[in-house]
């Protein structure tokens, strides 16, 4: 009986062995030769450098541009931050998805206010925090004014929402056109190589940086804006760091 465990302990500890070498080693080696090979890019990332080589990015993880030299991608719950992907989760019967997500906050009289607390009207000591969401109201009025639309204006719903990822690297070809004057008039203000610009030449250029529909059918043709301004950067120049 003792030589029978023995053996069948024996045998398992060999399977164990070969599997540990199969699926820990030779697998894994498998996976990452072909992923260098067929998918270099894409298995490393697919990163995006600057022109001085330097990365800055990957085209498929979007990031918050802010300056008004520079396309703007959609709204984001997360802020972009790339560690803590997320939604809103706001359904579309839900007003916090119009309004946003914020909240209000009571304190004690002669209390410090809560930070960035907005006083609300007819409540004593009362004071709105917004929340990680602005809601579409909010997003659409301050897309409106940053590019000088009217107020009316129709506006792509992507570019009033934010993704299921917080982390979308693209909007689409309408939301980036219509932000073609503000990107013009900021650059143009630059001067130097900047002066050089143009509706038409920022225009070529979102048209070189548009993802047509995935298989030809599925989705719609969307910009990457993190590749765009790249290239906006690459085709004039590079505003200073101290320009807002």
């Amino acid at each position: 009986m003792l030589k029978t465990i023995g053996r069948e302990t024996w045998n398992s500890i060999k399977i164990t062995l070969v599997l540990l070498v199969l699926c820990v080693i030779l697998y894994p080696l498998v996976v990452w030769g072909v992923g260098q090979l067929a998918f270099n890019k894409q298995a490393n990332g697919s990163l995006l450098k600057d022109q001085q080589g330097n990365v800055i990015g990957s085209e498929l993880i979007g990031q918050q541009f802010t300056r008004f030299e520079y396309l703007h991608g959609r709204p984001s719950a997360v802020g972009y931050n790339a560690a803590g992907s997320g939604a809103s989760n706001l359904g579309p019967t839900n007003p916090q998805l119009i309004d946003g997500n914020g909240s209000e906050v009571t304190v004690a009289p002669g209390a410090t206010p809560p930070p960035n607390g907005t006083p609300v009207a007819g409540k004593d000591n009362t004071y709105y925090v917004p929340g990680s969401y602005l809601g579409i109201k909010n997003y659409a009025e301050q897309f409106r004014q940053e590019n000088g639309l009217a107020a009316d204006a129709k506006l792509p719903a992507d570019i009033v929402t934010a993704s299921g990822s917080g982390l979308d690297p693209q909007i689409s070809v309408e939301a980036a056109n219509l932000q073609v004057n503000r990107i013009v008039a900021a650059r143009t203000a630059l001067g130097g190589k900047n002066a050089a610009i143009s509706v038409a030449k920022v225009k070529e250029l979102i048209t070189q940086n548009t993802d047509g529909r995935d298989l030809g059918v599925l989705g719609e043709p969307r910009v990457n804006v993190l590749k765009l301004n790249l290239a906006l950067d690459a085709a004039f120049e590079k505003p200073p760091a101290s320009a807002k």
